[in-house]
């Protein structure tokens, strides 16, 4: 027996209020919750759904709270295994290519100083605009949030903070062969950055289906 939408958003607001606050996160626990209810129904329990869900909750709810973590791990890895097929794919090599080849292009236009600026900058600014565009999303339409963009965005900017730093105690060192290792570098880090963007868009729009599909 499936649950009804009622029962669906019931247990959706119950996760909600109990501060599970990224919707990706609440959406696996909702599945979770949702397939042992419909366990104990198709095994023979005959009670009201709110009856059901209240002894589940009585036993499990300090698990499911203190195994919020798992539920985080286990969206890091999911995203992991998604970001590392798409870095192989095509797509992704073309991405890859394409902003090395723009870099490259950047390097024989420009002089060495302007270049090393740009270079180092639209990483960074790029984080920062998706960011600001994330946040600015979130105010305005009051968006659901969801932990694959707040949990990896974050490392990616200390990254390219890092290089940064890296690039200014190195400087003297480098020359035009490893310009082209540096280029490569951060050629990786935007295309992981857009890769990963492009993952969360596709994982909301999944999570959507996934919600409606639970009806």
């Amino acid at each position: 027996m499936k649950l009804t939408f009622e029962n669906i958003m019931f247990i959706d607001n119950y996760l909600d209020n109990s501060d599970i606050i990224y919707k990706d996160i609440r959406m696996e626990m909702l599945d979770h919750i949702s397939s042992e209810i419909e366990d104990r129904i198709k095994n023979g329990d005959d009670r009201d759904f709110y009856y059901i869900f209240k002894d589940y909750m009585v036993k499990n709810k300090a698990r499911l709270l203190s195994d919020n973590k798992q539920f985080l791990k286990s969206a890091d890895r999911k995203i992991a295994k998604l970001l590392f097929k798409d870095l192989l794919s095509i797509h992704g090599l073309v991405v890859f290519v394409v902003i090395f080849y723009s870099f490259y292009m950047a390097f024989n236009y420009y002089n060495y100083e302007l270049f090393e600026t740009i270079l180092f900058a639209v990483p960074i600014i790029t984080s920062i605009f998706f960011g600001l565009a994330y946040f600015i999303a979130l105010k305005s339409y009051k968006l659901n949030r969801y932990s694959v963009i707040e949990r990896v965005a974050f490392p990616f900017i200390i990254i390219f903070h890092v290089l940064t730093s890296l690039n200014n105690i190195l400087k003297p060192l480098i020359d035009g062969n490893s310009i082209l290792i540096m280029i490569a570098i951060i050629s990786l880090c935007l295309t992981l950055l857009i890769l990963l963007f492009k993952i969360t868009i596709s994982l909301a729009k999944t999570y959507q289906i996934r919600f409606t599909n639970l009806v």
